[in-house]
């Protein structure tokens, strides 16, 4: 069990395939800026691509680095909500604000990636970095215009990161790992003509 925190940042997103290329080139481009943001010190990301070994109970692993992480980017869309592993890591973070009275500075620091219409009302009632202008499923993004224009977005992102991990709580090794259940698709009605 760490004494201390091993992550400044858990990252929780919806796996699929068409969108890994764009994920990880998120990833890669916030340690940049967060280290930056950080003043040098090199910042630590949970990423489970990279921070999962071959051999490790992953389902402890999530477990243990969400507890280890001093704050939570998650990547929301529809299909977020739809993802038991998603929503697990999601809620934890909630609970953990919850049980220190965070009422208007959290330690979740999300994204929209797509929608945001069907957002259960917990998420749409904060505030999101807003990406969903620059993402893409093709790798050839990250050579072109948009992507130049997104990385000043990812760089002030990164310094709303640096902002959440820095007042972050002391270290508890009993932070919450919730294990919730995926939220139901929703109901969408056809419109009559």
């Amino acid at each position: 069990m760490p004494e201390d925190y091993e992550y400044d940042v858990f990252f929780s997103y919806r796996r699929e395939k068409l969108i890994e290329d764009w994920i990880v080139q998120v990833v890669q481009r916030l340690e940049l800026w967060l280290t930056q943001e950080l003043g040098g010190r090199p910042a630590t990301i949970f990423f489970d691509r990279d921070s999962v070994d071959v051999g490790d109970r992953w389902p402890d692993k999530l477990r243990e680095a969400l507890r280890a992480s001093r704050c939570m980017v998650c990547i929301w869309s529809p299909s977020y909500f739809q993802s038991r592993w998603c929503v697990s890591e999601w809620r934890s973070f909630l609970e953990r604000e919850r049980s220190l009275g965070l009422d208007t500075h959290g330690l979740i620091a999300p994204v929209k990636f797509h929608d945001g219409e069907y957002f259960p009302p917990e998420a749409a009632s904060v505030q999101w970095a807003d990406f969903s202008l620059y993402t893409a499923t093709v790798r050839a993004f990250w050579d072109s215009q948009r992507a130049v224009e997104f990385d000043p977005i990812l760089k002030g992102f990164a310094q709303s990161v640096a902002a959440v991990v820095r007042r972050a709580p002391p270290f508890r090794p009993d932070w919450p790992a919730v294990e919730a259940e995926p939220l139901p698709p929703p109901a969408v009605a056809l419109r009559r003509l």
